[in-house]
């Protein structure tokens, strides 16, 4: 028996129904907190900084994803000492532009460096997150939507 959904057939044998759901509500609720909260951050930060000095700091996200993947339990992930040695520059370089910019913009605030270092905290546990929770249980919608034809733009 197949059901038109979002404009897609799918086959409810599939396991797309409530009852056979493969992750659990919860698990979507925190992803969605997470990113919800990354976004509002990020977009609430443009109050207090410059959008060149919001951009530099989002860029550095690389790092925090990098430490965040190493220490989540179900990933353990291990980079080669260049790799660490290469975003430790990288976040050097926006300290030393943070602090070329406090003096030269008057549109700058602590405030807005503290939305915007929570809003890269949320971002690197989202994307490890959803990586955990892939692992986890490989069978999931993405996986469920190739097998059926539909691909899924993220």
């Amino acid at each position: 028996m197949a059901f038109a959904r979002n404009m897609y057939t799918i086959d409810s044998s599939s396991g797309f129904s409530p009852k056979k759901m493969v992750n659990p509500w919860k698990t979507y609720v925190k992803l969605s907190a997470v990113l919800m909260g990354s976004h509002d951050l990020t977009k609430g930060s443009l109050a207090f900084l410059n959008y060149p000095v919001q951009l530099m700091f989002k860029s550095t996200k690389v790092l925090l994803v990098m430490v965040m993947g190493a220490f989540i339990p179900g990933l353990r992930r291990k980079y080669p000492a260049h790799e660490y040695v290469s975003a430790i520059l990288l976040v050097l370089g926006l300290i030393l532009f943070t602090l070329a910019d406090a003096q030269t913009s008057p549109s700058f605030s602590v405030i807005g460096v503290i939305m915007v270092i929570g809003a890269l905290v949320m971002d690197s546990f989202l994307g490890n997150l959803q990586e955990v929770i892939f692992n986890m249980n490989p069978e999931t919608t993405q996986e469920k939507y190739s097998k059926h034809g539909i691909r899924v733009l993220s």
